[in-house]
């Protein structure tokens, strides 16, 4: 197969990654209008993103278990019409425990997705791991800028009712790589017959990369909270200027994922790594240090491309440590590694309420830092080999 038909494989996965992730962002920005509209408390809306992202993060291994014993690229399409299923759930029931169990279902919906579509992903990339693994990674990127987006504008138009648009884009998408099952079984076949050949699973190594990825997890959402809170609190910004600064870091943060795998065939995923995470424990410094808002803002802008510059070539990187584990590696960077940052997210906010906004981002530096000698021991173990290129 050349890399043109590869390619195009490569962008429908992104498709189905977009349509997923779609609803992680859109029930993020459901709370308020659930909390103004539907009465609920700041409580009960946080229980039920904690639901819905804890039920991801378990099952999603379970189901990258599942895609190494057979390939099931039908579960693709399942979970993505489960998360729109349960995304527009969430706006038209109107019994709280049925809207948690909503929230979960699409949770589960988006945990089936990934370990799959990541496997998939990598197999198509063919010999340019990175690569393939930044088209596929750029879908969640723009999924979750257009989900707030979509529920800002269908729920003004039709109030809570107006969920139901995330069941029509899911079913689509879902209809849609239904449609291409069996070319993606076919990935899933040949790799059966390659994976013989491609030596022993190093778990001590993938551990590493995951531990990276767990640190990379927190150092993300720390700076999505509590930058905006930097610039209103040290710079007396507005709220406003500080969302514009995030819609801004997201964007940036798109970009830098498209290129990654293209950085990473240059420079290797190893040191790619160890660039990313020692120039993020510099700049999460430069937040302590830095008096000027001008600057503040570049580094804003530098730590986003840096954050997702290495982490779909890091994600490959960890797949190729465990050739006869893709979806189980899949489901653990995608699933486990990323809900890591979300659950110590209370304890930074702790931190933050107890010694100010200087220690979170010191503390954060400290996990960047981590990171660093991670990656570093890493090149020094593997060498920059051609791995998660």
């Amino acid at each position: 197969m050349t890399s043109t038909e590869n390619s195009k494989y490569s962008y429908l996965l992104m498709l189905g990654h977009l349509s997923s992730d779609i609803n992680q962002g859109a029930l993020l920005a459901c709370m308020p209008f659930l909390v103004l509209h539907a009465g609920f408390s700041y409580t009960d809306v946080a229980i039920l993103v904690f639901a819905s992202n804890v039920i991801s993060a378990i099952v999603q291994p379970v189901f990258g278990r599942l895609g190494d014993v057979r390939s099931c690229p039908w579960v693709m399409s399942l979970g993505i019409f489960l998360a729109g299923l349960g995304m527009a759930g969430v706006g038209l029931l109107h019994s709280y425990p049925l809207i948690v169990a909503s929230a979960m279902v699409s949770g589960i919906g988006v945990a089936m997705f990934h370990p799959e579509g990541g496997r998939l992903a990598n197999l198509c990339a063919g010999k340019q791991k990175g690569n393939g693994m930044s088209i596929f990674a750029v879908g969640g990127n723009l999924g979750f800028m257009i989900g707030p987006a979509m529920t800002a504008a269908a729920l003004s138009a039709w109030g809570m009712a107006g969920t139901a648009v995330f069941l029509i884009h899911s079913t689509l998408c879902a209809l849609l790589l239904l449609r291409f099952g069996a070319k993606f079984r076919s990935f899933g076949l040949r790799d059966a017959a390659s994976v013989k050949l491609a030596g022993r699973d190093r778990w001590d190594l993938f551990g590493a990369v995951m531990a990276v990825l767990s640190f990379r997890s927190v150092l993300f959402n720390t700076l999505l909270t509590f930058v905006p809170l930097l610039l209103v609190s040290a710079f007396g910004q507005t709220e406003a200027f500080g969302s514009l600064v995030i819609t801004l870091y997201s964007i940036f943060g798109a970009v830098a994922t498209f290129f990654s795998g293209r950085i990473s065939a240059r420079t290797g995923a190893q040191r790619l790594l160890l660039v990313c995470m020692v120039g993020l424990t510099c700049i999460l410094v430069g937040f302590v240090l830095c008096d000027s808002l001008v600057v503040t803002c570049l580094l804003v802008g530098c730590s986003a491309v840096l954050l997702n510059a290495l982490y779909p070539s890091t994600v490959a990187l960890a797949q190729g440590f465990v050739p006869g584990h893709l979806g189980t590696a899949s489901g653990l960077t995608y699933g486990v590694a990323v809900a890591v940052g979300g659950m110590l997210s209370p304890v930074m906010g702790s931190i933050g309420d107890a010694y100010g906004l200087t220690c979170v981002f010191m503390v954060a530096a400290g996990f960047a830092l981590v990171g660093s000698i991670l990656a570093l021991v890493l090149r020094l173990i593997t060498g920059n080999t051609h791995m998660g290129r």
